[in-house]
């Protein structure tokens, strides 16, 4: 071959290639090779997107209830540009969809976008909330488009939910923790492979809300986890809230009240096992519904357990955070919440005018417990205590009434949320940076939650309308002032996840924001505008309110919660 000739065909291998990379990207991975697509950002700058990449083989059949397992190699090119299935799921948080049974088993995917597929950049890695029972990772709710702005790279998940991912007979059978050994696997094929999107392996900030906050946060705690990430984002979720974490034997309990529903007949572990093998997915759903106690609460019925940590197998958690707290990674974090988390139950139990369900007034002893998840961690001596404390802070006139709108969201985001984010950040050894969002944007995340009309402040999960392009929850999109203070949201994440210290506006010269070192002394980040202030602790009052109340009187060392003679255990 003349040099002429070598010269031509070097010269169309080079364009094909190109073309290929910016047409149709092709990544090759551990597994196989994929194909991408190219999109834009939000500001038009061009961005690869992967999606659907099968992390772990289908946790179907046999390995329904078990561990994740490594997926299978690929030939040819897998088609990487379709929507992966949600987990099977009943998102029982909106009301619209609240009837519907949603989502496949085939559901452990994941998505990456990246900026550029030679580079070597951070790495963000999202973990989605729902109640460790419903939500996905999915581009019409998570979409990357701010983030791509930016030189990261962003991976989001699927993990099991519900029964799927968190069913546990608390022994070695049905250990348990399923949907977050899931997110320990996405982790590692992450490490595995990211540096063939361009990513850093070296540079991993996983980030998450609500239950994925709390996922988060059990990943600092998880020996499993160690080594695959080095900072972390909790929103709005901690392993330190009542509604994130079980006491030993109540999950236990309610796997067998579901078995017994199902009709299996059991003796052992096994056989609960066997039988809820043989289920339809949807029916396993349904069953899942049957434990509500009121309305749908409490909220979330199967949390992540601690598991006996057998040495045969792999355990996620060995120590109870309540009562043994143990840190496995030590990475700066960032750890915060919303002015009005509250309106994600208040805003389903109000209308404009009325309560909706007068019975929480009528007979708030026995439901508040339920409510705010504290019925299984109290003991029963200290119930009338707990609620009459808490009726008499938050109610003036002694009772819910139907204007008690406001009342009842400050009620539930105090008790939920503040003290475990708190508690949360004081027990973590490396540094934390404390945040509290309170920008109202013109969408909130109340108007899925339920049908009141009025105005219930900033939300759970509303700074993620500042985060992600949520083409489907706000076709609408966002307001200019709106779109400022998403930009300077996504600037403060993506400076910390690309920095050893976060600054308070985003920027390379900002000011340093200050590390949370006690609840009484510290400072937080209170971000209001885009021009957030460095405040004293505005939430100490409610913190010293709600650590004070016996809520976790049960979980003593010396009083087993459910040995004891006390019926209405699950």
């Amino acid at each position: 071959m003349t040099t002429l000739k070598m010269w031509a065909v070097s010269c169309i291998t080079c364009i094909l290639f190109l073309s290929a990379v910016i047409c149709n990207p092709v990544v090759k991975i551990t597994n196989g090779a994929i194909r991408g697509q190219n999109l834009k950002s939000r500001d038009g700058r061009d961005f690869y997107s992967f999606t659907a990449i099968p992390y772990a083989k289908p946790p179907i059949d046999e390995l329904r209830f078990k561990p994740p397992e490594r997926v299978d190699s690929w030939e040819g090119i897998l088609d990487a540009t379709k929507e992966s299935n949600m987990c099977t799921q009943n998102n029982h948080f909106f009301s619209s969809i609240r009837h519907l049974t949603l989502g496949e088993e085939d559901c452990l995917y994941l998505n990456v976008y990246t900026p550029n597929v030679n580079g070597k950049l951070p790495v963000m890695f999202w973990i989605h909330g729902g109640g460790f029972l419903a939500g996905h990772s999915g581009s019409n709710v998570y979409g990357p488009e701010y983030f791509m702005d930016k030189d990261v790279v962003f991976v989001s998940i699927n993990y099991r939910l519900g029964l799927f991912g968190f069913i546990s007979t608390e022994d070695d059978v049905i250990p348990g923790n399923y949907g977050l050994k899931d997110q320990v696997m996405a982790l590692r094929w992450v490490q595995e492979n990211i540096a063939n999107f361009g990513g850093d392996p070296s540079q991993v900030t996983i980030f998450g809300e609500s239950a994925g906050g709390a996922s988060t946060g059990y990943h600092l705690l998880s020996p499993m986890s160690k080594g695959l990430f080095h900072k972390a984002i909790l929103q709005s979720g901690t392993p330190m809230c009542r509604w994130a974490v079980s006491p030993s034997g109540l999950i236990r309990k309610r796997t067998e009240a579901v078995a017994t529903i199902a009709g299996c007949h059991f003796n052992t572990s096994e056989e609960i096992l066997n039988c809820l093998k043989q289920l339809p997915a949807n029916y396993i759903v349904e069953l899942h519904n049957k434990l509500f106690e009121w309305v749908n609460h409490p909220c979330i019925i199967f949390p992540p357990v601690v598991e006996s940590c057998d040495l045969n197998q792999e355990s996620f958690l060995c120590n109870h955070p309540f009562t043994d707290f143990k840190q496995e990674s030590f990475v700066p974090t960032i750890i915060g919440l919303n002015s009005g988390e509250g309106g994600v139950f208040a805003a389903s139990l109000f209308n404009e005018t009325s309560l909706l369900y007068p019975e929480l007034s009528t007979d708030s002893n026995r439901l508040l417990p339920v409510l705010l998840m504290y019925k299984h961690v109290s003991l029963p001596k200290h119930m009338d205590e707990i609620n009459n404390r808490i009726i008499e802070k938050y109610f003036p006139s002694g009772k819910i009434e139907g204007d008690s709108h406001l009342d009842a969201v400050k009620m539930i985001g105090d008790g939920a949320f503040i003290t475990c984010t708190m508690d949360m950040s004081i027990k973590l050894t490396s540094p934390v940076y404390f945040y509290l969002f309170d920008y109202q944007n013109e969408f909130s995340f109340n108007q899925f939650y339920g049908d009141c009309k009025k105005s219930l402040g900033v939300s759970h999960a509303d700074e993620l309308i500042s985060l992600f392009s949520l083409k489907e929850l706000n076709p609408k999109g966002l307001s200019d002032k709106d779109i400022e203070m998403s930009k300077f949201m996504v600037n403060i994440w993506v400076k910390f996840a690309s920095s050893k210290i976060p600054t308070i506006d985003g920027t390379d010269n900002g000011k340093t924001w200050p590390v949370f070192t006690s609840i009484e002394e510290s400072v937080l980040l209170h971000i209001d505008s885009v021009q957030p202030k460095i405040v004293k602790n505005p939430l100490e009052k409610e913190y010293k309110f709600w650590s004070e109340l016996p809520l976790l009187s049960r979980l003593n060392k010396n009083t087993s919660p459910i040995n004891s003679n006390i019926k209405d255990e699950f």
